[in-house]
Parts: structure tokens; C-alpha cells; sequence
């Protein structure tokens, strides 16, 4: 499975969810897709999955991370890398080539003090 074919499992699960901001949703979604494939495509999607998490991981996108959550653990960046890979291919590659980008990003609204626990992307 190439990362074309790891986009449109993302793109199918966000296009079937009720909320495709929902990135815990998303991920149930494509998980459940997978799961009826052959165990290579799911190792394969797995791979890229981690390509793409490798591939986001510098410090101006973890800087970013910092500043819409109000601090950011190395577990936190984590998450908010797999919440960002959940929010599609046009949002994750435009955040990795320029992080400011975010906030442009209606779901990457800086966190509010009540907003502690309310997101998968939270740090």
C-alpha cells in the first residue's frame, strides 16, 4: 500500500463520519476498512502511517502544536500528529510545509481553558 492508497482509506472514513473532525471516529473508520483486507495491506498501512508520522515530526509543527494546545508532551506531539493525519491529506501536507498554516484550520483553534480533555489532538 502506497501513502495514495493510505489518503483515500482517510479520505473514504472522514467522508462516512457523522463529524470528520471527530479524528477518534476517523480512525475507527479506517481501522474497520482495514480490517477486512489481507494482513499484508494492513502492515503496509501501518508503514505508512508511520512514514507520514516521521514525516511530521519537526520542530516547527511541534512549536505549532505548543501554541493551539497551550503546551505540548512528547506523547502530546504524537497525538496531534495522528489527529492532523485524521484531518486528510490537503490539511496534514499543507501544516507539515508550513505549520502556520494551522491557523487557518477551523478545527486548530486555540484551546480554551474548558477544552482540556474535549480532543484527541489535545497535547
Amino acid at each position: 500500500m502506497d501513502r495514495q492508497r493510505f489518503w483515500q482509506i482517510i479520505e473514504a472514513a472522514r467522508d462516512r463520519a457523522p463529524a470528520p473532525d471527530d479524528a477518534e471516529d476517523v480512525a475507527r473508520r479506517a481501522a474497520s476498512h482495514l480490517a477486512a483486507h489481507p494482513v499484508e495491506e494492513i502492515v503496509a498501512a501501518q508503514q505508512a502511517l508511520w512514514s507520514l508520522m516521521a514525516d511530521s515530526y519537526t520542530n516547527p509543527l511541534w512549536a505549532a502544536a505548543y501554541v493551539i494546545n497551550g503546551g505540548c508532551s512528547d506523547d502530546g506531539f504524537d497525538y496531534f500528529r495522528g489527529w492532523l493525519i485524521a484531518q486528510g491529506r490537503e490539511i496534514f501536507e499543507r501544516a507539515v510545509a508550513d505549520p502556520d498554516a494551522l491557523a487557518d484550520c477551523p478545527s486548530c483553534a486555540p484551546r480554551r481553558p474548558t477544552d482540556a480533555i474535549s480532543s484527541a489532538r489535545r497535547c
